[in-house]
């Protein structure tokens, strides 16, 4: 039996160089759709492409796929708790633009 397997720390830096590379990629796909000719879904596409990037993040560098439930509630809530911050301050920054 001549098999050879890798040794966990290979196995890990292969997984993280491979998630990298594609990181890497979509960071050059969003500045090409920051000047492509997309139009009015410019941003659509750019939050498409920052929602892949969070999602590698969170499944593969926090092994989210691997954690129990209790960490997995925890990321929820903080994803919920951000989304209360941003919308706080687009309605401060409306009213505020409102009022010019």
């Amino acid at each position: 039996m001549s098999e050879q397997r890798q040794s966990p720390a290979r196995a890990i830096w292969l997984r993280s160089l491979v998630v990298w590379a594609i990181l890497i990629a979509l960071l050059g796909l969003s500045w090409l759709a920051a000047y492509g000719p997309f139009g009015g879904w410019t941003v659509a596409v750019n939050f498409g492409i920052a929602a892949a990037q969070a999602t590698l993040v969170a499944v593969l560098f926090m092994r989210l796929n691997e954690a129990s439930a209790l960490v997995r509630l925890a990321a929820v809530c903080g994803l919920f708790w951000a989304s209360i911050l941003f919308a706080l301050t687009l309605s401060d920054t409306f009213s505020r633009l409102a009022n010019v």
